[in-house]
């Protein structure tokens, strides 16, 4: 978290003291997003593909217009060449889930670090994911002025950062900016996570991002069972954000950065995030229409389909 403090120090931006108070209202003022209730038969498996995808729709898809530069906020987020995001969240009440899901097509997907330096995955094409599970706002991260042992006991304890970026030079593409490990695993019973680019490294390409959560009201560094797991409930309104890091030609130079909330250090305060609703079942999936084998053998049989696709296109 130091190398993401000062960088975003150098830009000048001002970071004020947060408050511990619950949140009641997030940014932008008065959106509310929504996140899709997967029947239990449909939920997603997290491997890049987003086929299965396919059943959020209407006005769950949060779509490029939506975000705020945070580099330039003079300039308005429109589809281009350039830059154009796709972003889709869901969750599950038996299996008490998170799922979030994105495409992102650019102009220019870089990823240039070498392998072995995780801690600047964001200094990559990337998304950034927050969540504060309680919606209890405050600072949660980056608390430079306690001592190194206090800051390792709070620091992500009351919400959590975590970072993609692929294809990656290692093993890593999968890292919790809020410490603790055991919760940034790509293939863990607490967490999941998957990158599938499809282009030319350096050059124009489409990245999908996918993630599972299990949610926590507080998160213990050494170990889950001295965590709080949070339940999720039908109409609850979460602190959520998402950020995507576009840089084109130089590792440390933003060409921009493409903020759901629209604010700035949001990697410190939780209440800097915007809000989202679990929303119910919709009608059309209270009867199951698929079995759950029968869905994974159909999706297994499109992803060669898909991929082929997107390369043409």
């Amino acid at each position: 978290m130091l190398c993401s403090r000062l960088f975003f120090l150098a830009l000048g931006l001002q970071i004020t003291v947060g408050s511990a108070k619950p949140v009641l209202g997030h940014y932008p003022e008065g959106v509310v997003y929504r996140a899709f209730q997967f029947p239990d038969h449909l939920v997603p498996v997290i491997d890049g593909d987003l086929r299965d995808w396919e059943v959020v729709g209407g006005s769950y898809p949060i779509l490029t217009g939506q975000f705020h530069d945070l580099i330039s906020p003079e300039v308005e987020a429109s589809d281009s060449d350039d830059f154009s995001a796709r972003l889709m969240v869901g969750w599950n009440k038996t299996v008490n889930r998170l799922y979030i899901a994105a495409q992102v097509r650019d102009d220019i997907h870089q990823i240039d670090r070498p392998a072995g330096s995780a801690t600047v995955l964001f200094q990559d094409d990337s998304m950034e994911l927050f969540v504060d599970a309680d919606h209890s706002g405050g600072q949660f991260a980056n608390f430079t002025e306690l001592s190194h042992e206090e800051y390792r006991r709070r620091n992500g304890t009351e919400a959590n950062h975590f970072v993609l970026a692929g294809p990656p030079p290692d093993e890593n593409f999968f890292v919790n900016f809020s410490a603790a490990a055991w919760y940034a695993l790509s293939d863990g019973p607490y967490t999941e996570a998957a990158v599938e680019f499809v282009g030319v490294l350096g050059g124009e390409g489409v990245t999908n991002y996918e993630v599972m959560l299990v949610p926590f009201d507080r998160v213990d560094i050494n170990a889950v069972f001295q965590s709080e797991e949070h339940h999720l409930r039908e109409g609850e309104v979460l602190g959520f954000n998402v950020e995507f890091n576009d840089l084109d030609v130089h590792s440390e130079l933003f060409d921009a950065k493409w903020s759901l909330s629209g604010q700035y250090n949001s990697y410190r305060f939780s209440d800097r995030f915007t809000d989202l609703i679990l929303m119910p079942l919709e009608g059309t999936f209270q009867v199951t229409a698929v079995e759950p084998s029968s869905w994974g053998r159909l999706k297994a049989s499109l992803h060669t389909e898909l991929y082929h696709r997107e390369v043409s296109e």
